[in-house]
């Protein structure tokens, strides 16, 4: 009987983690997408310039954007096979 409660402990434990993480995440890249659109549409950065701070912090946005959204999904399918 003790065994289940910390197990489910543990669970609740992870989930509360693995959603500040999530939650962070999204932020990241909201915060990010839009210093790098921002920076680009008004900055003389040409447009697909890969050397440019605002092209690689708009690529990370996405990057963090999509990594949540995996993260999102996992932790809805209970993240165990």
């Amino acid at each position: 009987m003790t065994g289940s409660t910390d197990s489910s402990s543990a669970n609740t434990s992870r989930n509360d983690s693995a959603r500040r993480i999530i939650s962070a995440l999204r932020l990241v890249a909201v915060a990010l997408v839009i210093v790098g659109f921002v920076g680009w549409a008004s900055g003389d950065a040409a447009p697909f310039d890969l050397e440019s701070p605002y092209t690689i912090a708009f690529g990370v946005g996405v990057a963090c954007a999509f990594a949540s959204i995996y993260l999102g999904i996992f932790l809805a399918e209970g993240g165990e096979e």
